[in-house]
């Protein structure tokens, strides 16, 4: 049997599949889905504060283990990830922590992507969760078009270029 690679979850898909009310899918992936405290803090503690909605969703992920909060450990790579500018203090534990657990980072930052391939850290970014509803056959091509549309609608960025790939992907 294969075994599942975990899932680490940046801040932008996980407040964006929430925005657009699609916590839930979560629990349809088999794998273990973690975050860590720097993504919490972002998301709950600073959402909150603010009053979005979508932190409490996430918060209630957490209480409810469906999502796992754990700090990477390995800090001599952290502190060579903490030089690289543009990359933010989350997105470093995401990828510390996916590298550590040889786990698939799930994060829509570019600068974080690139990161993640130069130390060889598999990542995606919602799109990818999305697909992969798409070929369970959990989603259908509308679904997925509708929830993109949503988080577009929502504030969620991607260029003209990266919709225009996806909805060829789509068809």
């Amino acid at each position: 049997m294969k075994l599942l690679k975990p899932l680490v979850f940046n801040a932008t898909p996980l407040i964006y599949l929430c925005k657009i009310g699609l916590s839930n899918v979560l629990v349809q992936f088999s794998e273990e889905k973690y975050t860590t405290p720097e993504v919490v803090k972002e998301v709950v503690d600073k959402g909150k504060s603010l009053g979005a909605p979508d932190a409490f969703v996430v918060e209630q992920l957490v209480q409810q283990s469906v999502l796992k909060v754990k700090t990477p450990s390995n800090v001599a790579f952290i502190e060579q990830l903490v030089k690289i500018p543009d990359l933010h203090q989350a997105e470093i534990q995401v990828l510390a922590l996916a590298k550590e657990m040889n786990g698939i980072a799930i994060l829509d930052e570019s600068i974080a992507r690139q990161v993640a391939r130069i130390y060889n850290i598999e990542a995606h970014g919602t799109v990818y969760l999305l697909l992969r509803l798409l070929f369970k056959g959990n989603f259908s091509k509308e679904q997925v078009r509708e929830a993109i549309d949503k988080m577009i609608t929502t504030g969620w960025r991607l260029t003209a270029e990266e919709y225009r790939t996806l909805l060829k992907e789509l068809e």
